[in-house]
């Protein structure tokens, strides 16, 4: 397997509004678009940065997997995919 490049880092949040203020500010894109991931009771807003993507992980769900995350470890990098070649 050949990794070619990274497709997006997830990052949880707790408050997307208020980092993507932050994410727009840093990365002076308005390629973001909002996806809602239910059977994640995850809601994302992905950055394209035209060389991967950022994507902020939020859920109002205090039993999801990344609201047990938040109270784990707070805010930060959640997971990494990567861009193979094959797989």
């Amino acid at each position: 397997m050949k990794i070619i490049g990274i497709e997006h880092v997830g990052i949880a949040v707790e408050d997307l509004k208020k980092s993507g203020k932050f994410w727009d500010y840093i990365l002076e894109s308005n390629k973001k678009y909002t996806e809602i991931v239910e059977d994640q009771d995850v809601i994302t807003d992905i950055y394209d940065t035209g060389q991967g993507k950022i994507e902020l992980l939020f859920s109002p769900n205090k039993n999801s997997i990344i609201s047990k995350f938040l109270k784990k470890t707070g805010p930060g990098i959640h997971h990494i995919c990567l861009k193979v070649e094959n797989i």
